[in-house]
């Protein structure tokens, strides 16, 4: 079941660092890895990564393969097409021959697939291509990231209905007691000393964002030597630090999009603490029921707001709200 993922999680909740990590292990499991970017392009792309990461595996190649009925097309060298297959074949056909030759060699094929969109026609390709190569019985498997607004649509897509199949994981903040005692660990390993009140004051700081978490920590350790004992100082600044590329990196990207009219519901929206009534957020912006939902389905579907129970609303992503109130 597991062959099929999906990661769906708001920015800044470790998508793409998850699929870098579950790369490294898939190469260390027999597969042969190609990680794109959802977008024009991806297939050729894809079909370039395969036959770059796989070409080690195929060195003793030497004379074209018989590939299909169509006659003597195949590959040239390694994973590289004959000119006649490169020019017969679409990305369908390519990336089964591919899966062959690397089955022979006993290895496998991992997709990875960030920031899904299924308004992306490739997307709808590779999704159809993917299911075909199961049916098939082929070695493949694929990992897809994305918001999770856009995760389901890609789900609720007519023609993508079997991805429902899929193993869907929410990424969500990580406890500050699990932030906590991987701190605990992380700065011993790089050999800098912390008391245990400093290791708390770093983990709450964090609000249990992956993106912060990785960020403060590596300010910490870059701005001390080994050996180093971490001062309340030093971790202040730090904090600093990580929030600064937190706001540029990831709010000040995430709200760029959005309208004057989008901006002005959301700093109304972070005048609330944590979760807040739709009815109050209207009567703040003097907006009517109807009116105030086509805003609400466009933050939604931009992953800045969600909507956990009806008639309610907060912030995606932690520490947006101060943001904005800042800003």
């Amino acid at each position: 079941p597991g062959r099929a993922t999906f990661l769906a999680g708001q920015r800044g909740m470790g998508k793409t660092a998850l699929l870098l990590e579950v790369a490294d292990r898939a190469h260390e499991k027999d597969f042969v890895v190609a990680r794109v970017t959802c977008g024009n392009g991806m297939l050729e792309n894809i079909i370039e990564l395969l036959q770059v990461d796989g070409a080690r595996h195929i060195k003793e190649f030497k004379r074209p393969v018989q590939g299909f009925s169509a006659g003597a097309f195949g590959f040239s060298v390694g994973l590289t097409f004959t000119e006649e297959a490169q020019a017969s074949f679409g990305f369908r056909v390519k990336l089964e021959m591919i899966c062959d030759r690397l089955d022979k060699a006993g290895k496998g094929v991992l997709l990875l697939v960030d920031e899904v969109d299924p308004s992306v026609e490739e997307m709808r390709t590779l999704a159809t291509s993917y299911q075909e190569l199961v049916g098939e019985e082929k070695n493949i498997a694929i990992v897809m990231a994305g918001l999770p607004s856009a995760v389901s649509q890609v789900l609720n897509y007519r023609t993508l209905t079997f991805l429902n199949r899929a193993q869907r994981i929410e990424l969500a903040p990580i406890s500050i007691p699990e932030v906590q005692a991987y701190y605990s660990t992380a700065f011993e390993r790089a050999k800098r000393s912390i008391s245990p009140e400093l290791v708390a004051e770093a983990a709450s700081a964090t609000q249990g964002l992956p993106y912060l978490l990785q960020l403060l920590g590596y300010y910490v350790v870059r701005m001390s030597e080994d050996g180093d004992r971490v001062s309340e100082t030093l971790l202040e600044q730090a904090e600093a630090m990580a929030r600064k590329d937190l706001d540029d990196n990831v709010f000040a990207a995430m709200l760029n999009p959005l309208s004057d009219k989008d901006l002005e519901v959301l700093h109304a929206l972070a005048q609330f603490d944590g979760v807040a009534k739709v009815c109050d957020v209207e009567k703040d912006l003097g907006m009517t029921h109807g009116n105030f939902q086509t805003y609400r389905r466009r933050l939604i579907d931009a992953g800045v707001v969600v909507s956990r129970r009806r008639g309610e609303l907060e912030f995606a992503v932690p520490m947006l709200a101060d943001y904005l109130k800042r800003a």
